[in-house]
């Protein structure tokens, strides 16, 4: 019974991982650019242009550089999140501090 509840629990949890990342345009936007690197990558290994090791060093570099931008993206969005989230909760007379003050006892 244990490892039903156990599977159904992470069928959910993958459910809402996935989801979440699919809608996430930060994260949709970092598959299309590692896709297309890989993709330029192996044609380029393909006509024997350089040196592997050349390549992947050009891969690591740009992936650093990306994911240095996309970093900087996702924290711009999520401080616009908590900022509305604490605009929301001081229309609502809350405190973004404090997620329990505005629950009814």
């Amino acid at each position: 019974m244990a490892a039903f509840i156990k599977r159904v629990f992470d069928h959910l949890f993958n459910q809402v991982l996935v989801e979440s990342l699919s809608n996430s345009r930060w994260f949709q936007k970092f598959a299309v650019w590692s896709h297309s690197t890989a993709k330029e990558l192996q044609a380029k290994s393909k006509d024997g242009g350089s040196v592997f090791g050349d390549q992947m060093g050009a891969f690591v570099k740009n992936a650093s550089e990306a994911g240095a931008k996309f970093r900087n993206d996702f924290a711009a969005e999520m401080k616009k999140v908590q900022e509305e989230m604490e605009k929301q909760a001081v229309k609502g007379g809350g405190s973004s501090t404090d997620p329990t003050k505005n629950l009814k006892k």
